[in-house]
């Protein structure tokens, strides 16, 4: 027989040939019918056997090739849906097949080695098949030699690469069956721990010693608990192995090394076992040479031991102090101290030969070990050059505590270098804003300065000469006609030029659906309360909102869209302007008060009714408008009796620098103008008061939330500054709006904390994804006015998510070099950041390191001076390091500038008592600014 196939096919000639207890076994195979399979393969004569088992693998090809064959009749659209189809159902049907395939090569195939090549091939050792009962693959491979069932049984396990392999079980228990003696094959051991073993297992005397060496074993085992009785391998260990082979397996696996998950179990194990001291005295050089680098559980275990046999050698004792004190870990380096205090305390003239350990325990981490160890050089060191080399190592105040004990050493009594820093950058001047061009309305509009041009030139040229800019300009067709919501500024300059090229293009109105997708309608609904009705048709930015699609092929589907898309299909789009422009809420004020200003353009234009040149159009890089300048565009509107149009005579006001311009103010009075009656009281006045502006923060950790505030100090009249530009951010900005935060700052130069508030309500949405940068926040350094908690916020954010790329500490030192930097805001905000687990002390304290050292110290203390309070531990909370750190950082920082001036929580906290690192940091900076030190 040339193939199994052959005898299932009852139409080919052969078929007829083949014995029926082939034909039936193929038909088995064929039918997936498992359980009769089993049964069968038992019957079988060897002749038969040999027949079904060297056609096994056309059997296979068969399969794969009907399978295709019966795919080829179905009709595809395209090819790939074909290839998708013939991958996935190939597949689906071999996983199926997977089982009855593994039982026919257990109770077919002759040679021990094809059948292994077999079952652990692609097409019978699935990973998607359905398990297979293992008893009976076993039963099927017991109908075989003994010799042919332990050379299959060994070469599975050599198969084995993961515990959880497929063949993993088999292969274990077909070792089990036949008595075959278990390769040297770590996975093989791995694999058996996580199998359900009972008393009397035959593998376990070969297997169980293995596990102290076995790759993977310590891993698998890491869950076994002593407590409150010892677990299943733990008791089986004790148990079953010689006492002396698990503590000398528990031993040489520590000195193998490894991470101290994978050696968790022989910890337990080696405490289950409590070696005795006789038990450990043979071991002492192996416990010793555990001490210095291996995981802490282990060198702890590895140091009571130690203990258990005192005294030592001396020669053993000093390496064992050594090897604690070079520890990283505080608990560790104090035992050796504590043994080093007890043996000189017994051996006063040994002090010599522990000198290097008491200068290896200057230099460690903790304060607390470094404390004790002065402590004990005072107590036990008459000789200082012992210790010479470690005190410069040691915080100032422990080493002129040696320094007063041991006299006459030079090193000791030179004075510290002063500190020098480098002078603040001098923050260049802005430039002039590029003059409107032709070309720029062939430009990309990617940036502010290339909007601000673009607009400029675009009504510039579309009132002196609309042919010739019609020839410059090319019309795409883009989404954004179609869509209820232009929210980039590059949606209205696509408009813009559509309707310049061809009047009337562009719809009069947008869609008449709220949003639409494949053209099917959404209704939205406020989620306040179960079936409660919101008044009026505009839904607030507040609510959440529900999408659900009624037709379609996403029927009956829902999405929570927090706040964006807020509005009904019969509510106006737009709060404050025509259609086309989003709510107000789903973008910050001045987004929504940007698309203002490309909306009235697109209406002037429309209407035929466009000035002949904008007022807001920046004099100054960023985006400062001169007084005179202003002036001279009042008088060209006036001489074409046009009028300015309202959103920007509204942004040329914001443009206008601080305080009043009575010149200017005097000649546009005379223009006569209505636009200019209004800029000449403008600049007449002092401009418009500083809007209150702050933070306000809600909720905890992973729930916190902060929301700026803003309000105006005074109403200017103005509607579109007083009730868009200026207005209160919504609670919840849609991110997707957020490209253009790098144009706030310009819009507002006078009043750049307008821009970061602006800014922290777009960082702060609930999604994720924001493109809040150093780069888009830069703006602010070049602008105007006073800056306060919003930027605080945000200088705050970006420590949180510094980016190594971008310049942080530049930003801060222009900010500094101008006087601006908001430094008792940043102590009150950064303080918040770190209290609600947003931002670490330590990345904030090298933050403020690397400011104070590039030539901000002063500022840095400054803020210090705030946030100290917010850093401190709580009524009943243990300080920590970093607390530690923070504080020892102040200090420093106090030292350099010659700082003065109590912080009555430092006071508090240093008259505690106590010999903690924290408490004496404490103490340190309470010191340094006691007016004696001034």
């Amino acid at each position: 027989m040339t193939s199994v196939t052959q005898a299932h096919d009852h139409a080919a000639p052969s078929s007829l040939a083949a014995p029926y207890a082939v034909r039936q076994i193929v038909d088995l195979i064929r039918r997936n019918q498992v359980h009769e399979l089993g049964r069968r393969l038992l019957t079988l004569t060897e002749a038969e056997r040999g027949e079904i088992g060297r056609g096994l693998p056309g059997l296979v090809k068969d399969l794969r090739a009907e399978k295709t064959a019966e795919l080829a009749r179905r009709d595809y659209d395209a090819d790939w849906e074909r290839a998708w189809d013939e991958s996935f159902e190939i597949d689906e049907m071999l996983d199926e097949h997977a089982t009855a395939l593994l039982l026919a090569g257990l109770g077919t195939i002759t040679g021990p080695a094809a059948a292994v090549a077999f079952i652990t091939g692609r097409d019978v050792n699935r990973r998607r098949a359905v398990g297979f009962n293992v008893a009976d693959a076993v039963k099927v491979a017991a109908s075989r030699p003994i010799e042919w069932q332990q050379d299959v049984a060994v070469r599975l396990a050599r198969r084995i690469r993961r515990p959880d392999d497929r063949i993993a079980p088999l292969a274990v228990a077909l070792l089990r069956a036949s008595g075959a003696e278990p390769p040297d094959h770590d996975p093989l051991v791995v694999a058996w721990l996580r199998m359900m073993t009972h008393p009397n297992d035959p593998l376990t005397s070969a297997l169980l010693l293995r596990v102290f060496d076995a790759e993977g074993a310590g891993r698998e085992l890491r869950d076994e608990r002593l407590t409150p009785a010892p677990t299943r391998w733990l008791a089986r260990v004790r148990r079953d192995v010689p006492r002396d082979q698990a503590i000398d397996g528990c031993v040489s696996r520590f000195l193998r090394g490894g991470e101290a998950q994978d050696l968790r179990f022989f910890v337990r194990l080696h405490d289950l076992l409590a070696p005795t001291p006789e038990e450990t005295a043979g071991r002492l050089r192996d416990y010793l040479r555990l001490l210095p680098s291996s995981p802490g559980p282990v060198a702890e275990l590895a140091a009571r031991q130690v203990r258990t046999v005192f005294p030592i050698d001396r020669a053993d004792l000093v390496e064992a102090v050594e090897s604690l004190t070079f520890r990283p870990e505080a608990k560790l380096a104090t035992i050796g101290l504590r043994w080093l205090d007890a043996e000189l305390k017994r051996t006063p003239s040994a002090a010599a030969e522990f000198g290097p350990a008491l200068v290896t325990a200057y230099g460690h981490t903790s304060f607390d070990v470094q404390s004790r160890a002065v402590d004990l050089t005072l107590k036990h060191v008459t000789d200082g050059s012992l210790v010479a080399d470690g005190i410069a190592t040691l915080p100032a105040d422990l080493a002129a505590l040696l320094t007063a004990r041991f006299s006459g050493v030079p090193s000791f009594e030179e004075p510290a270098p002063a500190v020098t820093f480098p002078p603040l950058p001098t923050v260049p001047a802005p430039k002039p804003f590029p003059e409107p061009s032709s070309s720029a309305v062939r430009e990309p509009v990617s940036t502010w300065i290339a909007a601000e041009h673009w607009l400029a030139a675009f009504t510039r040229d579309a009132t002196r000469d609309r042919t010739a800019l019609r020839s410059s300009l090319r019309r795409r067709d883009h989404w954004w006609h179609r869509s209820p919501v232009w929210a980039d500024p590059r949606d209205w300059t696509e408009a813009l030029s559509a309707e310049l090229i061809t009047p009337g293009w562009v719809p009069e109105e947008p869609p008449s659906e709220s949003w639409s997708w494949e053209h099917q309608v959404v209704h939205l609904q406020v989620l306040a309360a179960p079936h409660e009705e919101v008044p009026g048709n505009v839904v607030s930015a507040d609510d959440d909102v529900e999408v659900v699609f009624e037709e379609g092929p996403t029927a009956g589907q829902g999405l929570v869209a927090h706040g964006f898309m807020g509005y009904r299909p019969d509510a106006p789009l737009g709060a404050h302007g025509p259609g086309w422009l989003p709510e107000a809420g789903q973008v910050t004020p001045l987004h929504l008060f940007l698309l203002h200003r490309f909306s009235e353009v697109y209406d002037a234009l429309r209407d035929d009714v466009l000035p002949p040149v904008l007022l807001a159009t920046p004099t100054l890089d960023n985006g400062h408008l001169d007084p005179e300048v202003l002036v001279d565009r009042l008088e060209t509107c006036a001489e074409t009796g046009r009028e300015p149009l309202p959103a920007d005579l509204a942004q040329a006001l914001m443009r206008l620098p601080r305080g009043a311009h009575p010149a200017a103010a005097e000649r546009a009075a005379k223009v006569g103008s209505a636009a200019a009656r209004a800029a000449a009281e403008w600049l007449a006045g002092d401009g418009l008061p500083d809007p209150v502006t702050g933070v306000e923060w809600t909720g905890e950790t992973d729930h916190v939330r902060v929301r700026p505030l803003l309000r105006l100090a005074a109403p200017t009249g103005d509607r579109l500054i007083d009730e868009v530009m200026l207005a209160q951010p919504g609670r919840r900005v849609f991110d997707g709006f957020a490209r253009h935060l790098d144009w706030y700052a310009p819009m507002v130069p006078s009043h750049r904390e307008v821009a970061s508030v602006n800014c922290l309500a777009q960082a702060t949405t609930p999604w994720h994804y924001h493109r809040l940068t150093v780069a888009a926040f830069r703006h602010c350094a070049a602008a105007d006015g006073p800056l306060g908690d919003a930027t605080a916020v945000v200088l705050g954010l970006l420590m949180v998510d510094r980016d190594p790329d971008e310049p942080l500490t530049r930003l801060l030192l222009d900010l500094a070099a101008q006087d601006a930097l908001p430094v008792e805001a940043l102590g009150r905000q950064l303080g918040q950041l770190v209290r609600r687990d947003r931002l670490g002390i330590r990345p904030l304290v090298a933050a403020l390191t690397d400011l104070a050292q590039r030539g901000a110290p002063h500022q840095v203390w400054a803020i210090l001076r705030g946030l100290l309070p917010h850093l401190l531990p709580r009524a009943g909370e243990r300080a920590t390091t970093p607390q530690s750190e923070a504080v020892a950082f102040a200090t420093e920082v106090a030292s350099w500038i010659g700082a003065t001036g109590e912080i009555p929580e430092i006071t508090a906290l240093a008259a505690r008592t106590g010999r903690s690192r924290f408490t004496r940091e404490c103490r340190r900076l309470r010191d340094r600014l006691a007016p004696a030190q001034s």
